[in-house]
Protein backbone atom coordinates (compact mmCIF):
# COMPACT_ATOMS: atom_id res chain seq x y z
CA UNK A 1 0.00 0.00 0.00
CA UNK A 2 1.17 3.26 -0.91
CA UNK A 3 2.41 5.66 2.11
CA UNK A 4 -0.45 8.54 2.00
CA UNK A 5 1.61 12.26 1.84
CA UNK A 6 1.42 14.45 4.57
CA UNK A 7 -1.95 16.70 3.37
CA UNK A 8 -0.13 19.97 5.99
CA UNK A 9 3.15 19.33 3.76
CA UNK A 10 4.22 22.58 1.98
CA UNK A 11 4.38 22.06 -1.72
CA UNK A 12 7.66 22.70 -3.22
CA UNK A 13 8.54 24.15 -6.34
CA UNK A 14 12.48 23.04 -6.52
CA UNK A 15 12.72 19.89 -8.18
CA UNK A 16 14.61 17.52 -5.12
CA UNK A 17 16.08 14.93 -7.71
CA UNK A 18 17.60 18.34 -9.06
CA UNK A 19 18.77 19.92 -5.53
CA UNK A 20 20.15 16.23 -4.72
CA UNK A 21 22.36 15.38 -7.54
CA UNK A 22 23.92 18.60 -7.07
CA UNK A 23 24.75 17.94 -3.38
CA UNK A 24 26.18 14.62 -5.14
CA UNK A 25 28.09 16.37 -7.09
CA UNK A 26 29.51 18.24 -4.89
CA UNK A 27 30.91 16.09 -2.52
CA UNK A 28 34.09 15.08 -3.88
CA UNK A 29 35.14 18.78 -4.15
CA UNK A 30 34.02 19.00 -0.12
CA UNK A 31 36.30 16.37 0.80
CA UNK A 32 39.07 17.19 -1.44
CA UNK A 33 38.96 21.08 0.10
CA UNK A 34 38.37 20.41 3.53
CA UNK A 35 41.92 18.46 3.74
CA UNK A 36 43.05 21.41 2.38
CA UNK A 37 41.89 24.21 4.08
CA UNK A 38 43.87 25.05 6.95
CA UNK A 39 47.61 23.91 8.02
CA UNK A 40 46.36 21.89 10.18
CA UNK A 41 44.22 19.80 8.09
CA UNK A 42 46.64 19.42 5.34
CA UNK A 43 49.50 18.05 7.44
CA UNK A 44 47.53 15.47 9.22
CA UNK A 45 46.42 14.32 5.87
CA UNK A 46 49.56 14.74 4.20
CA UNK A 47 51.71 13.11 6.53
CA UNK A 48 49.61 10.47 7.12
CA UNK A 49 48.02 10.97 10.10
CA UNK A 50 44.43 10.06 8.73
CA UNK A 51 43.29 7.30 10.13
CA UNK A 52 40.05 5.80 8.23
CA UNK A 53 38.03 3.97 10.89
CA UNK A 54 34.54 1.89 10.38
CA UNK A 55 32.73 3.22 12.73
CA UNK A 56 32.45 1.61 16.80
CA UNK A 57 31.88 3.35 20.05
CA UNK A 58 34.69 5.02 20.37
CA UNK A 59 38.85 4.94 19.54
CA UNK A 60 41.02 2.98 21.46
CA UNK A 61 44.51 3.44 20.98
CA UNK A 62 47.41 1.31 21.75
CA UNK A 63 50.78 3.38 23.84
CA UNK A 64 54.08 2.52 24.70
CA UNK A 65 54.22 3.25 28.41
CA UNK A 66 57.91 2.12 29.02
CA UNK A 67 60.48 0.48 26.80
CA UNK A 68 61.21 -2.91 27.15
CA UNK A 69 64.13 -4.16 28.72
CA UNK A 70 63.64 -8.18 28.85
CA UNK A 71 66.56 -9.48 27.05
CA UNK A 72 70.60 -9.45 26.85
CA UNK A 73 73.88 -10.82 25.89
CA UNK A 74 74.21 -14.87 25.97
CA UNK A 75 76.73 -16.88 25.22
CA UNK A 76 76.53 -21.17 24.71
CA UNK A 77 73.65 -23.51 26.48
CA UNK A 78 73.16 -19.70 29.11
CA UNK A 79 69.17 -19.78 29.43
CA UNK A 80 67.29 -17.48 27.89
CA UNK A 81 64.81 -15.22 30.00
CA UNK A 82 61.17 -16.05 28.34
CA UNK A 83 59.07 -13.52 30.14
CA UNK A 84 58.12 -9.98 28.78
CA UNK A 85 57.29 -7.25 31.10
CA UNK A 86 53.87 -5.28 30.69
CA UNK A 87 55.17 -1.84 28.76
CA UNK A 88 51.86 -1.27 27.54
CA UNK A 89 48.28 0.87 28.11
CA UNK A 90 45.75 1.95 25.86
CA UNK A 91 44.07 5.58 25.48
CA UNK A 92 40.04 5.95 24.55
CA UNK A 93 39.07 8.85 22.51
CA UNK A 94 35.56 9.80 22.17
CA UNK A 95 34.02 10.43 18.66
CA UNK A 96 33.04 14.27 18.17
CA UNK A 97 30.40 14.71 15.30
CA UNK A 98 30.95 18.62 13.37
CA UNK A 99 27.63 20.00 11.05
CA UNK A 100 26.66 22.61 9.37
CA UNK A 101 23.62 23.28 7.67
CA UNK A 102 22.91 24.35 4.09
CA UNK A 103 19.50 26.17 3.91
CA UNK A 104 17.14 27.59 1.61
CA UNK A 105 13.74 29.19 3.15
CA UNK A 106 10.77 29.27 0.66
CA UNK A 107 11.02 33.16 -0.08
CA UNK A 108 14.37 32.48 -1.48
CA UNK A 109 13.17 29.06 -3.47
CA UNK A 110 9.96 31.27 -4.88
CA UNK A 111 12.66 34.02 -5.83
CA UNK A 112 14.58 31.63 -8.01
CA UNK A 113 12.05 29.78 -9.41
CA UNK A 114 11.26 29.46 -13.10
CA UNK A 115 14.60 29.36 -13.93
CA UNK A 116 16.95 25.96 -12.79
CA UNK A 117 20.55 28.41 -13.87
CA UNK A 118 19.42 30.57 -11.01
CA UNK A 119 18.16 27.61 -8.55
CA UNK A 120 21.68 25.81 -9.25
CA UNK A 121 23.69 29.24 -7.91
CA UNK A 122 21.37 29.63 -4.94
CA UNK A 123 22.23 26.42 -4.24
CA UNK A 124 25.80 26.80 -5.54
CA UNK A 125 26.15 29.83 -3.01
CA UNK A 126 24.68 28.42 -0.06
CA UNK A 127 26.79 25.68 -0.45
CA UNK A 128 29.78 27.52 -0.38
CA UNK A 129 29.01 29.69 2.42
CA UNK A 130 28.28 26.25 4.89
CA UNK A 131 31.65 24.95 3.34
CA UNK A 132 34.11 27.55 4.05
CA UNK A 133 31.84 28.25 7.69
CA UNK A 134 32.82 24.22 8.62
CA UNK A 135 36.33 24.41 7.71
CA UNK A 136 37.19 27.93 9.82
CA UNK A 137 34.77 25.83 12.65
CA UNK A 138 36.89 23.10 12.19
CA UNK A 139 40.31 25.22 12.13
CA UNK A 140 39.41 26.61 15.54
CA UNK A 141 38.28 23.35 17.19
CA UNK A 142 41.44 21.35 16.27
CA UNK A 143 43.83 24.94 17.27
CA UNK A 144 42.65 25.53 20.09
CA UNK A 145 40.49 24.39 23.45
CA UNK A 146 36.57 25.73 22.81
CA UNK A 147 34.35 25.63 26.24
CA UNK A 148 31.90 23.84 24.26
CA UNK A 149 30.36 20.61 25.19
CA UNK A 150 31.46 17.80 22.35
CA UNK A 151 34.40 19.10 21.31
CA UNK A 152 37.24 18.15 19.50
CA UNK A 153 40.78 17.75 21.31
CA UNK A 154 43.08 20.37 19.85
CA UNK A 155 46.47 21.36 19.36
CA UNK A 156 47.16 22.81 22.47
CA UNK A 157 45.70 20.01 24.56
CA UNK A 158 47.60 17.13 22.65
CA UNK A 159 50.50 19.62 23.76
CA UNK A 160 50.27 19.75 27.23
CA UNK A 161 50.62 17.75 30.23
CA UNK A 162 46.63 17.30 31.69
CA UNK A 163 44.01 15.00 30.56
CA UNK A 164 44.12 13.95 26.80
CA UNK A 165 41.23 11.22 25.99
CA UNK A 166 41.10 8.58 29.13
CA UNK A 167 44.16 8.93 30.70
CA UNK A 168 45.18 11.97 32.90
CA UNK A 169 48.58 13.09 32.57
CA UNK A 170 49.15 14.83 35.86
CA UNK A 171 49.06 11.29 37.47
CA UNK A 172 50.96 9.35 34.20
CA UNK A 173 54.22 11.60 33.43
CA UNK A 174 54.69 9.24 30.72
CA UNK A 175 51.30 11.54 28.93
CA UNK A 176 52.86 14.10 29.30
CA UNK A 177 54.53 16.50 26.09
CA UNK A 178 57.09 19.10 26.61
CA UNK A 179 55.27 22.74 28.03
CA UNK A 180 58.58 25.71 28.11
CA UNK A 181 57.50 29.32 29.38
CA UNK A 182 58.93 31.18 26.86
CA UNK A 183 59.05 35.39 26.48
CA UNK A 184 60.52 37.99 23.99
CA UNK A 185 61.49 36.20 20.83
CA UNK A 186 64.40 38.21 19.82
CA UNK A 187 66.24 37.82 22.86
CA UNK A 188 65.34 34.28 23.69
CA UNK A 189 63.01 32.43 21.10
CA UNK A 190 65.65 30.83 18.69
CA UNK A 191 67.37 29.61 22.15
CA UNK A 192 63.99 28.08 23.83
CA UNK A 193 63.41 26.35 20.17
CA UNK A 194 66.24 25.06 19.90
CA UNK A 195 66.43 23.41 23.55
CA UNK A 196 62.96 22.11 23.00
CA UNK A 197 63.60 20.37 20.10
CA UNK A 198 66.33 18.57 21.33
CA UNK A 199 63.63 17.49 24.78
CA UNK A 200 61.63 16.05 22.10
CA UNK A 201 63.77 13.69 19.90
CA UNK A 202 65.32 10.53 20.13
CA UNK A 203 68.30 11.32 18.64
CA UNK A 204 69.85 13.04 15.82
CA UNK A 205 68.53 10.29 13.02
CA UNK A 206 65.58 9.48 14.82
CA UNK A 207 61.93 10.50 16.27
CA UNK A 208 62.60 14.41 15.52
CA UNK A 209 60.37 17.22 15.06
CA UNK A 210 58.44 16.77 11.77
CA UNK A 211 56.31 20.18 11.73
CA UNK A 212 55.89 23.53 13.79
CA UNK A 213 52.79 25.54 14.16
CA UNK A 214 52.78 29.31 15.35
CA UNK A 215 50.75 32.41 14.89
CA UNK A 216 51.06 34.77 12.19
CA UNK A 217 52.66 37.53 14.60
CA UNK A 218 55.63 34.65 15.98
CA UNK A 219 56.08 33.53 12.52
CA UNK A 220 57.39 37.50 11.38
CA UNK A 221 58.84 37.35 14.35
CA UNK A 222 60.66 34.39 13.79
CA UNK A 223 61.32 35.56 10.13
CA UNK A 224 62.89 38.63 11.19
CA UNK A 225 65.80 36.57 12.77
CA UNK A 226 66.56 34.60 9.63
CA UNK A 227 66.40 37.18 6.74
CA UNK A 228 68.43 37.16 4.60
CA UNK A 229 69.43 33.99 5.55
CA UNK A 230 66.35 31.92 4.88
CA UNK A 231 64.01 31.55 2.10
CA UNK A 232 60.01 31.15 2.37
CA UNK A 233 58.85 28.24 0.82
CA UNK A 234 55.53 26.92 -0.98
CA UNK A 235 57.01 24.17 -2.68
CA UNK A 236 56.16 20.25 -2.17
CA UNK A 237 55.23 18.34 0.75
CA UNK A 238 58.08 18.90 2.83
CA UNK A 239 57.21 22.39 3.02
CA UNK A 240 53.58 22.08 3.31
CA UNK A 241 53.19 22.22 -0.16
CA UNK A 242 50.13 25.74 -0.78
CA UNK A 243 51.47 27.74 2.50
CA UNK A 244 53.92 30.32 3.47
CA UNK A 245 56.75 28.32 5.26
CA UNK A 246 60.16 28.98 7.12
CA UNK A 247 62.10 25.97 8.28
CA UNK A 248 63.73 25.49 11.12
CA UNK A 249 66.67 22.62 11.38
CA UNK A 250 65.28 21.51 8.15
CA UNK A 251 61.48 21.57 9.61
CA UNK A 252 58.95 23.77 8.15
CA UNK A 253 57.61 26.48 9.83
CA UNK A 254 53.99 27.58 9.24
CA UNK A 255 51.27 29.63 10.67
CA UNK A 256 47.56 29.18 11.73
CA UNK A 257 44.75 31.78 11.90
CA UNK A 258 42.92 29.72 14.78
CA UNK A 259 46.07 29.76 16.83
CA UNK A 260 46.04 31.22 20.21
CA UNK A 261 48.78 34.16 21.04
CA UNK A 262 52.25 33.37 21.68
CA UNK A 263 52.00 30.20 21.10
CA UNK A 264 54.12 27.90 18.99
CA UNK A 265 53.93 24.21 18.90
CA UNK A 266 56.76 21.78 17.58
CA UNK A 267 54.95 18.43 16.66
CA UNK A 268 55.69 14.79 15.29
CA UNK A 269 53.39 14.14 12.97
CA UNK A 270 54.05 10.37 12.96
CA UNK A 271 52.55 10.64 16.47
CA UNK A 272 49.54 12.59 15.55
CA UNK A 273 46.17 10.96 14.70
CA UNK A 274 43.18 12.24 12.88
CA UNK A 275 40.58 9.46 13.35
CA UNK A 276 37.86 9.47 10.83
CA UNK A 277 34.81 7.76 10.62
CA UNK A 278 34.47 6.19 7.12
CA UNK A 279 30.88 6.86 6.61
CA UNK A 280 31.23 10.70 7.70
CA UNK A 281 33.88 12.37 6.29
CA UNK A 282 32.77 15.56 5.26
CA UNK A 283 29.52 13.95 3.65
CA UNK A 284 26.25 16.00 2.45
CA UNK A 285 22.83 15.20 3.40
CA UNK A 286 19.66 15.33 1.29
CA UNK A 287 17.48 18.02 1.71
CA UNK A 288 14.51 17.53 3.74
CA UNK A 289 11.67 19.73 4.73
CA UNK A 290 10.84 20.24 8.72
CA UNK A 291 7.41 19.81 9.58
CA UNK A 292 6.90 23.52 11.43
CA UNK A 293 9.37 25.30 8.68
CA UNK A 294 9.20 26.65 5.31
CA UNK A 295 12.63 25.73 4.41
CA UNK A 296 14.65 23.22 3.02
CA UNK A 297 17.82 22.07 4.52
CA UNK A 298 20.69 19.89 4.08
CA UNK A 299 23.70 19.35 6.47
CA UNK A 300 27.44 18.63 6.13
CA UNK A 301 28.69 16.17 8.54
CA UNK A 302 32.13 14.84 9.83
CA UNK A 303 32.50 12.58 12.84
CA UNK A 304 36.05 11.62 14.09
CA UNK A 305 38.36 12.66 16.59
CA UNK A 306 41.76 14.35 17.42
CA UNK A 307 44.77 12.70 19.18
CA UNK A 308 48.27 11.08 19.88
CA UNK A 309 49.73 8.07 20.71
CA UNK A 310 53.11 9.58 21.77
CA UNK A 311 52.42 12.79 23.64
CA UNK A 312 56.39 12.96 25.30
CA UNK A 313 57.45 13.69 21.51
CA UNK A 314 55.17 17.34 21.54
CA UNK A 315 56.18 20.55 22.39
CA UNK A 316 54.77 23.69 23.55
CA UNK A 317 56.11 27.29 23.75
CA UNK A 318 54.29 29.49 25.56
CA UNK A 319 53.82 33.16 26.35
CA UNK A 320 56.33 34.16 22.98
CA UNK A 321 56.44 38.29 22.35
Amino acid sequence: MATPSNPYAIPSTIDDTILNTTLAEYRGRLIDNAYNSNVILRVLNQSDAKEVIDGGASIVENLIETEQDDGGFYLGADVLNNSQSDTLTMVEYKWQNVYEPIVITRDEERSNSGDAHKILNLVGTKMLLSEKAIYKRMEHALSTPVASANNLEDLETICNTGTLGSIAGGTDTFWQATVTASGTFATQGLTDMTTGFYAVSGSSMDENPTHIFTTKTVFQKYEDTRLPLERISNGDLSANAGFRTLTFKGIPIVYGNEIGSGLMFMVNANYLKLYVDSATDFITTDFTTPSNQTVRVAYILWRGAFGTNNRRRHLKLTGIS
